[in-house]
């Protein structure tokens, strides 16, 4: 799989995945306000669209970018669609490419190989020994609070979670650190219509899978920059149920120059803020058009 569309794959999943429940056979559809601010990207406004049905998830975001860079790299057409199918039955996963007017099918089992994905972007034995020996990384700090107070979100009663992870990289050339602080704050309820069809999806899809269940939880953007054992922190992982009906992830870093000397100096920028709150809820039979790609659209398989 090419990882121009991987990325974005993962970055939908980020949003939308969760499990554990009880089977149930109906249809829902959750729509969702999407916002965002990259540093590169500028600003971003879309509607995002999360069906189910038994054996299958369909994604859908219609973004509009708002910021200067890409209104000027796009051009008056600052409109982009991603739309993404899970299909259980099928073993597929299917991604609908707009701009190059094609669909993308590769395995379903392909998401959970991490050999395969990490061969995708290997690096040459050159570059990956000059990055080995100019760059440490301080072991990472990763950490998960849930409020024991409810509050209420969009009229649902939610519990408030709020999670933290910070990286950190020493250039041993330049004596300099690069930071990466990374946080969210999540609105979670059990009270949400759907959440039984939404939670024994991805019940099955985390078993089909084969990856660490909470890996694909709430957090899983969050635990995305997280390689290392979620022992430490299963525990909490395991109390953050509900559905998603609000989430803010900001993204800043913090570059130091001269570190370990009087003559230290911090720059700090903040890279990204996401929030996503959901609209609405329809539990009526899903109307798969919603999804599915125009008819004159190819399909490429990927092995």
């Amino acid at each position: 799989m090419n990882h121009i569309f991987l990325s974005p794959l993962i970055s939908l999943m980020a949003v939308t995945l969760f499990l554990c429940a009880t089977p149930c056979q109906a249809d829902v559809l959750f729509v969702h306000d999407y916002k965002s601010t990259e540093y590169l990207m500028g600003s971003q406004e879309a509607e995002f669209l999360a069906g189910y049905t038994d054996q299958a998830m369909f994604i859908d975001k219609k973004a509009r970018y708002t910021g200067r860079v890409m209104e000027a790299f796009l051009g008056k057409d600052k409109e982009v669609r991603e739309t993404t199918h899970f299909l259980l039955d099928k073993d597929q996963i299917r991604e609908i490419d707009y701009y190059k007017g094609k669909v993308i099918v590769f395995p379903l089992a392909r998401l959970s190989d991490t050999n395969w994905i990490k061969g995708k972007e290997k690096l040459d034995k050159d570059t990956a020994d000059i990055i080995r020996e100019r760059y440490r990384t301080v072991p990472p700090k990763l950490s998960v609070t849930i409020h024991p107070h409810p509050e209420t979100i969009g009229g649902y009663v939610c519990r408030r979670v709020e999670a933290d992870i910070r990286l950190e990289t020493i250039d041993v050339k330049k004596n300099s650190s690069s930071v990466t602080l990374v946080k969210q704050k999540l609105w979670v309820s059990t009270k949400v219509p759907g959440y039984g069809e939404y939670n024994a999806f991805h019940r099955k899809l985390a078993k089909r899978l084969g990856i660490d269940a909470l890996r694909l939880g709430n957090l899983s953007e969050l635990l995305g920059y997280w390689d290392g054992s979620l022992d430490p922190i299963r525990n909490s992982l395991k109390g953050v149920k509900g559905y998603p009906v609000k989430s803010v992830i900001t993204v800043e870093g913090l570059y130091t120059a001269g570190i370990g000397t009087d003559s230290a100096k911090t720059n700090t920028m903040q890279l990204k803020e996401e929030s996503v709150e959901l609209r609405k809820v329809s539990t009526e039979r899903l109307h798969k058009d919603r999804f599915t790609a125009p008819s004159e659209f190819g399909v490429t398989v990927v092995e």
